[in-house]
């Protein structure tokens, strides 16, 4: 029986613990009868389906990568803020060339968080977290 059998038969995840598992059920299935169904029924009760190594790191990847998002979301809110303080400063000055700065820099932040928000919700869905 080969490991890649044995994560088949039972469903398991591919860890440290579930290897040793299956070192120890391999011995059994070498040295008896037993049927690889019925060493899969043990391993079914033995196994450690927590999540993997791998999967914890790019879980933790994915959640740095939505915290980037979050923190990209706020310095964007900050800058539409300020825009649209001066844009009121600049319409009052009547300087036409800054107030076309100013609405553009405020329309490429808001599309700047609605892309960040979509990646967060893709990523989240994506992933399920």
């Amino acid at each position: 029986m080969m490991y890649s059998e044995f994560i088949a038969g039972t469903g398991c995840k591919d860890n440290a613990h579930n290897y040793e598992v299956f070192k120890n059920l391999e011995a059994m299935y070498m040295n008896t009868e037993m049927t690889k169904a019925e060493i899969y029924a043990y391993g079914i009760k033995l196994v450690d389906n927590s999540k993997s190594e791998a999967e914890l790191k790019a879980e933790a990847e994915i959640k740095a990568e939505i915290d980037e998002l979050k923190s990209s979301i706020a310095w964007c809110k900050r800058e539409i803020d300020y825009n649209e303080k001066m844009l009121g400063a600049w319409e009052a000055d009547g300087d036409e060339t800054m107030i076309f700065h100013c609405k553009n820099m405020i329309k490429h932040y808001k599309e700047e968080v609605k892309q960040s928000r979509a990646k967060i919700a893709a990523l989240r869905h994506f992933f399920n977290l």
